[in-house]
């Protein structure tokens, strides 16, 4: 035997240093599972193929499985399948290969046994030992507790730009209350005035076609003064107006058999089409009709030649819609975006309030106004509005 070479240790001293390694290697494992089990949250230990080594109480107690349905299984396999869920199968296979901790990887699943919940997933691979701890933190009541703060922050902000609102439209209705008083006296006057100045001039004498073109042209613009006074008046009772249950198609029918006359009178033809049945909404009848009244002149003025004028209802679930559909010139793609704006207006001595009264007045019906529109065949504007509670399809 050569010298050199070292004597080799006894059979016994090898076995007695793999007994202390092994012994080391159990009391490390029990100090680990000890770690494992304090940890409050649910945690997992996996094999590197995924497999479940070990869990933590707060494991089983969160997800109600016990530990023969838990130990040895795939992952993917816990809960008949329930863990089988794309966001971890993306830690587990893409992103944790990449990187040896990964952090607050949110996800949100609906589990068979405690239904929906948020969890962050933190993942850390243990290259020394080949294990991978997988911890969860349950978030679904923060997320909920986030998601409430939020919606009830919206909601204050909501209530203040109400507020904000309704101090608007307080001031707007004070000075209009005055306003009002101050010119629809006066203007009555005028009125009045004028109605009698031309019946004196008819008894004199007959009125030359110049007199007559001065009359008609004072009584129109006089008109137009008190349009625009209560299109003002109108924008003001929008901001406050008070509700109450009407028959809708009821209350469309008897507007429209008032306004037959005066459309007739300039060529139109009035229809109306599925008015029957369309149930209750609540309304400020007056401030409504206004809406209304808008429309139809919008209506008659694009029918300068004459046409038809439809009025049409339908029920669509808990809403009613209302069609308010001409025959006329059409709106041209440039100005159907702008249409609702305040004071825009295409039409030779347009307010530009018509439109923008009718949106504020469905808005605070807690409805809508849409328009659909093609040059040289029509206009259609779509009032939506909610059935009264009693009525309201489920």
């Amino acid at each position: 035997m050569d010298d050199t070479t070292p004597p080799s240790r006894p059979v016994h001293e090898e076995l007695a240093a793999l007994r202390r390694q092994v012994a080391d290697l159990h009391a490390a494992q029990e100090v680990a599972q000890q770690i494992v089990e304090t940890v409050r949250d649910p945690l997992l230990v996996l094999t590197p193929d995924f497999r479940v080594q070990s869990a933590n109480p707060a494991f089983y107690q969160l997800f109600h499985v016990s530990p023969a349905e838990t130990e040895g299984q795939s992952i993917y396999a816990l809960g008949n399948g329930q863990w089988d869920i794309p966001a971890l199968r993306t830690l587990l296979e893409e992103l944790l290969p990449h990187n040896t901790v990964f952090n607050d990887y949110e996800m949100t699943h609906t589990f068979e046994r405690i239904g929906p919940r948020t969890m962050l997933l933190n993942a850390h691979r243990l290259d020394a030992v080949q294990f991978i701890l997988l911890a969860m933190e349950d978030i679904t009541v923060r997320t909920q507790n986030e998601r409430r703060l939020q919606q009830e922050i919206a909601e204050r902000q909501r209530l203040e730009r109400a507020a904000q609102q309704a101090q608007h439209f307080a001031l707007l209705g004070r000075l209009a209350a005055g306003l009002s008083h101050e010119i629809r006296n006066p203007l009555g006057a005028v009125f009045l005035h004028v109605d009698l100045l031309r019946e004196e001039l008819r008894d004199v004498a007959p009125a030359s076609a110049e007199i007559t073109q001065a009359f008609t042209e004072i009584q129109t613009n006089l008109a137009r003064v008190d349009d625009l006074l209560q299109d003002y008046l109108s924008l003001v009772r929008a901001g406050a107006v008070q509700l109450a249950p009407v028959d809708l198609g009821l209350f469309v029918t008897q507007f429209a058999q008032e306004m037959t006359p005066a459309l007739a009178a300039h060529g139109i033809m009035l229809q109306l089409e599925g008015l029957a049945q369309l149930g209750q909404v609540v309304l400020h009848p007056h401030t409504f009709r206004r809406a209304l009244l808008n429309l139809v002149d919008n209506a008659r003025d694009a029918m300068a030649q004459g046409g038809t004028l439809t009025l049409q209802g339908r029920r669509q679930g808990a809403t009613v819609e209302l069609d308010v559909r001409d025959t006329g010139s059409g709106i041209s793609p440039e100005h159907t975006a702008r249409i609702f704006e305040p004071l825009h207006t295409t039409k030779p001595g347009g307010t530009g309030l018509g439109l923008y009264i009718v949106q504020e007045v469905m808005a605070a019906h807690s409805g809508q106004v849409a328009v659909q529109s093609t040059v040289g065949v029509g206009t259609t504007f779509t009032l939506t509005l909610p059935l009264a509670e009693a009525e309201e399809v489920t």
